[in-house]
């Protein structure tokens, strides 16, 4: 399969949940998820070569190899979920950016075209003929030149992906080496004096093209697991809001939806599983002496994950649906009430009335122990006045004049109501002051927020 026709169906995937994907339905609006990227419809015609893997040559491209584990650990979600924020701050200039590289590439690929039309309308004069030798140099610089600038594209991508800083910057600087490697193999060409030459410069052009075919592939898919890591993730905020509007609903319905709510994060759980075999995938590719195989077994993974995101979001829908028929007449503590949401590690201490819904690995003491509160999946203990639950599950939480204590590894938690947050350690929160506030994204360390109608 030609390069470029494999980096549409990985693009494809990157976009899983895009077009063809459903869209989170919240009750603030409806969030789209990222739209495909844009990829070469024309590949150089020494990029079209159907050439056969080098194995012992890519081996020996150390500039790209050094310093490339086998595989990868993934990172942590407290990390990539602090990179969102701050990429989220800047993507006025990722697409400015991205609109130079853009015009860079249209314009490469329009001097391609025309000098390939000029060639082969001369090629039948042989590269002996100055013109067919000028015009085969033209055509075969600037369609360097058209790939160039899609792998400036790839990097800024990957800038701009939602992956760990370790792994970015590997990947940048194999795309860097790309780039110097084919940089190379324009100036061979552009200085070539004779047929013989410019020969010996094109075969050492699709080497070069063979050994780093295998690194882009690998490259994009690794983007492709990022973006839909990042899906998963949004999804899963998703999900611990419904939680708590499901758990204020008085109703005798809401059995169903607690099933469906278990069956939707069973989905997202097992999609992240697929997305982590996935690059791992993607990763040993570099090592292994069948390459292809492993991309092909990581991109059926994607599929996977992709399957189980659209049905998870089926069921967020028809959550979304049902809390909303099940909710009307019904009033939550007032109509003055505030949204926080955290996904961090560390310690988070709240003091609310409301409801609070925690996915946590580690620790929760909640005062007074009178209140209404439900533990799915975590040890407790009751003294004092004080439950302390302790494990890794989770704890609702609904009552007035509430304390709420956090600490753990990794801890996602949503509060609906009133009241006041500490947050220590590191991570990031979205603040919904009022109905009708801006939601608020920010990243933390150290930071006391208020949400609601304030005691």
């Amino acid at each position: 399969m030609r390069w470029w026709l494999v980096l549409i169906i990985l693009i494809g995937l990157i976009g899983t949940a895009s077009a063809m994907g459903p869209h989170i339905y919240t009750r603030h609006g409806m969030q789209e998820m990222a739209k495909p990227e844009i990829v070469p419809k024309h590949a150089p015609l020494w990029a079209e070569e159907n050439c056969t893997h080098n194995q012992t040559r890519m081996q020996n491209m150390t500039c790209i190899r050094e310093g490339t584990p086998k595989v990868v650990e993934r990172p942590k979600i407290v990390e990539r979920r602090i990179m969102e924020v701050r990429m989220e701050k800047r993507i006025h200039e990722m697409r400015q950016r991205m609109l130079g590289i853009k015009e860079r590439i249209e314009n490469a690929k329009m001097r391609y075209e025309k000098a390939r039309e000029m060639y082969m309308k001369l090629r039948r004069h042989g590269l002996t003929n100055p013109e067919t030798f000028r015009y085969a140099k033209m055509f075969l610089y600037y369609g360097i030149d058209y790939v160039e600038g899609w792998l400036e594209r790839l990097m800024v991508q990957v800038q701009n992906v939602n992956m760990g800083e370790d792994q970015k910057e590997r990947l940048m600087e194999r795309i860097q080496n790309f780039l110097m490697a084919l940089n190379e193999s324009k100036n061979a060409i552009n200085t070539s004096k004779s047929p013989e030459e410019l020969r010996n410069a094109v075969a050492e052009l699709r080497k070069t093209w063979n050994e780093i075919r295998i690194e882009i592939k690998s490259i994009v898919g690794q983007i492709a697991v990022a973006k839909l890591e990042t899906v998963v993730e949004k999804a899963k905020d998703v999900t611990l809001k419904l939680e708590a509007e499901v758990d204020a609903l008085n109703s005798s319905d809401v059995e169903k939806i607690k099933d469906l709510l278990n069956d939707c994060n069973e989905k997202l759980d097992e999609a992240n599983a697929k997305l982590d075999e996935a690059k791992v995938k993607f990763e040993e590719m570099l090592n292994s002496t069948n390459p292809n195989e492993l991309y092909v077994e990581g991109r059926l993974l994607l599929m996977e994950a992709r399957t189980l995101i659209v049905e998870a979001f089926k069921d967020i829908r028809e959550i979304f649906y049902d809390i909303k028929h099940l909710s009307v007449g019904q009033v939550f503590f007032g109509n003055e009430t505030g949204e926080l949401l955290v996904v961090g590690t560390g310690n988070a201490e709240v003091h609310f009335s409301g409801i609070a819904v925690v996915d946590v690995n580690g620790s929760v003491r909640v005062t007074p122990s009178t209140c209404v509160i439900s533990v799915v999946g975590m040890s407790k203990s009751e003294e004092n006045g004080t439950l302390t639950a302790s494990g890794h599950g989770k704890i609702v939480v609904r009552g007035k004049n509430v304390t709420l204590s956090v600490d753990g590894e990794l801890f996602r938690m949503f509060v609906k109501g009133s009241g006041a947050a500490t947050l220590n350690g590191q991570g990031i929160y979205k603040l919904k002051k009022s109905p009708k506030a801006v939601m608020v994204t920010e990243t933390f360390g150290n930071v006391t927020v208020e949400f609601g109608v304030i005691e």
